[in-house]
């Protein structure tokens, strides 16, 4: 009879012990972050605004090729949990404002380099295309408009790389990512290697 009754206690142990196991398991995978969207959304007003003393802003947008180059990688550090991150979603029409102003930079930089005439480009004169094709320090495109100007389009933002509030972020392509340190900007990254770096990958 003993060796009865401490085989049914040994049994309902390890059933225990089972069933506890297998709702741990359900409870971490459910707590786990499968995709970006599952990340806790936030706007771009409320950078600042979050309660842990040390968090990541993920700018990001869903159509953004760079954004899905890094995505595992995200995924992965959210579900490390060694800090918060929070996504803001460009595409969404609240967070329009946070964008650098392309329209006012390219008013100010970009450059009438010549016209097209005959369907022959004319350079204006002093203009060495050379210049602009070795520049290290810009990212020039060159187009031709509606009204047969070629223009040399200045593509280097100038946007504030550390921002001390919300009404300061520019975000001049995603993926951008902001670490927040005890209220206060602390780091910035944008492009591929350098959010990477940021996630310490």
């Amino acid at each position: 009879m003993k060796k009865k009754n401490r085989a049914m206690i040994l049994f309902s142990t390890i059933a225990v012990i089972i069933i506890i196991c297998i709702a741990a398991i359900w409870w971490l995978n459910s707590k786990s972050i499968n995709a970006i969207e599952d990340i806790k959304k936030i706007n771009a007003s409320d950078t600042f605004d979050q309660q842990e003393e040390e968090y990541i802003v993920y700018f990001w947008q869903s159509t953004c090729t760079y954004c899905k180059q890094i995505e595992k990688d995200v995924i992965s550090f959210s579900n490390s949990g060694d800090i918060p991150l929070y996504v803001v979603d460009m595409q969404e029409e609240k967070n329009e404002s946070s964008w650098y102003d392309w329209e006012a930079h390219h008013k100010k930089y970009d450059q009438v380099i010549g016209k097209i005439e005959d369907g022959k480009e004319v350079w204006n004169e002093g203009i060495n295309i050379e210049n602009f094709q070795n520049d290290k320090d810009i990212a020039w495109g060159i187009v031709a408009n509606e009204e047969n100007q070629i223009i040399a389009t200045h593509n280097t933002a100038y946007g504030n790389e550390a921002p001390e509030n919300a009404e300061e972020i520019e975000i001049t392509g995603t993926p951008t990512m902001i670490k927040i340190k005890n209220g206060q900007f602390d780091d910035y990254a944008v492009g591929v290697e350098e959010t990477l770096d940021m996630l310490g990958k």
